[in-house]
């Protein structure tokens, strides 16, 4: 049954704009608690949708600038995405207006559905500015809270479209499954954009992530590279030589530049890689300092490398950790650029085209695993965080590390020279805290090749000769073989880019240009 578009939507003449944006937000917050606001009270005028667009702005940066303070800068870069659910609102409101053969639906849905989607995206800054008591939720479920309420974001759209909706049974559902699909699902792949940046490190004030966009920048970053490879020192003869390479790949969150820094320093003054480290990172704050990480800059690297090593004799250890995908990506992500995914193949080919023969790679990343078939041989050792159809844990705007480098390099490689027995700790680690939290084991592998194993046992046991006597003792007695991490910890998010929500500052949305990142 059809009604006229004046006793569903309301009087045809608006009663103000402000008065129209109060009641179309009292009807979205009744519609996204799942009460039911009266059809004829929505205010649907074009007006409206702009005014809770700009809303929606406010609110994701306020959510950023609560995150990180005022020193930082808008970047517009940021800005189509957080305007998305506008455009999608419209498309949803047109299909469900066809559907139930309503044309005059269009605005109702579209007007609904944005303030619907405003109040979650409130509920999504909240929930990424303070933390839940432990008592409402265990430590460690942060990515089961932002699943459920995208759930409930999601049904939340479709049931406000039903009560719009004055039709026979089936195009009410229907249209209730095109509002939630249209509106909710993109937004789990689409990678989640902060509004507000927090300034580059070296950056002049007020300059945001936006400054690799930056003229500076840009000249800059191929002196940065150049530099970084030409002060790599020269193997010393008769020296089975240590080279550090690690890549942080995904710039928007903070935790894989933290720990490719503690992995370079913990090389350098436990591993004599003092001027055999090249550091790759993607971060706003170091866009000046570091050169970024991407396939161009990594094979630039490895090359560089090997030009220096004795390649029949040193050994290289990679290191990256970012986001890895179902498919085996590795994501190198730093907006604006478009960066290309670290693929096995690839990643095989530029070490072989390098020709470094001895290697032991590090993979921090949901499903690293399948790296393992394509680069193992008897010359390479190889540990990744999961195995190839697991994710690992630890990754999130709130992590300072993921969990596989905070047991692997921050606890384990403290307490041993031995990167297959650090393993064996950290893996023991991860697997507790796993338990303890009822996570899915992500199962970290290791493969050791048959001819690398004699060579790092005989660089153990020089850098064992090497160590401060304090520290051989501790090492002989066995001391800290177990690294404990408390159940507090809140740093449980899946090294997975998940999308909560059009705004989240919680989690990053899914990335997924070759594949669904995870």
């Amino acid at each position: 049954m059809n009604t006229s578009s004046a006793r569903q939507f309301g009087p045809p003449v608006s009663r103000g704009v402000l008065r129209d944006l109060g009641v179309n937000l009292w009807c979205g917050l009744r519609a996204a608690g799942l009460l039911p606001p009266a059809p004829a009270r929505w205010r649907p005028f074009p007006a409206q949708l702009l005014l809770i667009a700009l809303l929606d702005l406010l609110v994701g940066i306020g959510a950023n600038v609560a995150e990180i303070g005022t020193a930082g800068s808008l970047d517009p870069g940021a800005v189509p995405r957080a305007l998305l659910p506008v455009p999608l609102a419209l498309l949803a409101g047109l299909i469900v207006a066809r559907l139930a053969r309503q044309p005059s639906l269009l605005p109702a849905i579209a007007v609904a559905l944005s303030a619907v989607t405003l109040w979650f995206d409130v509920a999504w800054a909240l929930l990424g500015i303070g933390e839940l008591p432990d008592w409402l939720l265990p430590a460690g479920h942060d990515a089961l809270v932002d699943a459920v309420v995208f759930a409930w974001w999601a049904l939340a759209l479709g049931i406000a479209a039903v009560r719009l909706i004055r039709a026979r049974w089936l195009p009410r559902v229907a249209g209730a499954g095109w509002a939630a699909v249209i509106v909710a699902l993109p937004f789990w792949w689409i990678p989640y954009a902060p509004l507000w940046q927090e300034p580059a490190a070296g950056s002049p004030p007020g300059a945001g992530a936006d400054v690799l966009g930056g003229e500076q920048a840009f000249y800059r970053q191929g002196e940065v590279l150049d530099e970084a490879l030409e002060a790599l020192e020269r193997e010393r003869p008769g020296v089975e030589e240590l080279y550090f390479v690690g890549a942080a790949g995904y710039a928007a969150e903070d935790v894989f530049m933290n720990e490719v820094g503690l992995a370079t320093e913990l090389m350098r003054t436990r591993f004599d890689t003092g001027g055999r480290t090249v550091a790759l990172v993607n971060n706003p704050r170091t866009v000046l300092a570091l050169p970024v990480a991407s396939v161009t800059s990594l094979s630039r690297t490895l090359k560089a490398v090997a030009g220096v090593m004795d390649r029949d004799e040193d050994v290289l250890f990679l290191y990256i950790s970012t986001h890895g995908s179902a498919s085996h990506h590795l994501a190198l992500e730093f907006r604006p650029l478009q960066l290309d995914d670290l693929t096995p193949a690839v990643l095989k080919a530029m070490l072989d085209e390098a020709g470094i023969r001895w290697r032991v790679i590090a993979i921090s990343a949901c499903y690293a695993g399948g790296f393992i078939e394509p680069l193992k041989d008897p010359h390479t050792l190889i540990i990744t965080a999961a195995d190839a159809d697991h994710q690992s844990f630890g990754c999130g705007a709130d992590s300072e590390f993921t969990w596989f480098g905070k047991a692997y390099f921050d606890e384990a490689l403290r307490q041993t020279y031995s990167f297959t027995k650090a393993f064996e700790t950290a893996r023991g680690a991860i697997a507790w805290r796993e338990r303890e939290q009822g996570f899915e084991p992500s199962n970290p592998q290791m493969v050791v090749g048959a001819e690398i194993a004699a060579k790092l046992d005989r660089m153990e046991r020089r850098f064992m000769r090497q160590a401060d006597p304090p520290m051989r003792e501790a090492l002989a007695g066995g001391a800290g073989r177990v690294a404990v991490y408390p159940a507090a910890d809140r740093v449980a998010a899946p090294c997975v880019v998940v999308a909560p929500g059009p705004h989240s500052p919680s989690l990053a949305g899914e990335h997924g240009r070759q594949g669904v990142m995870k």
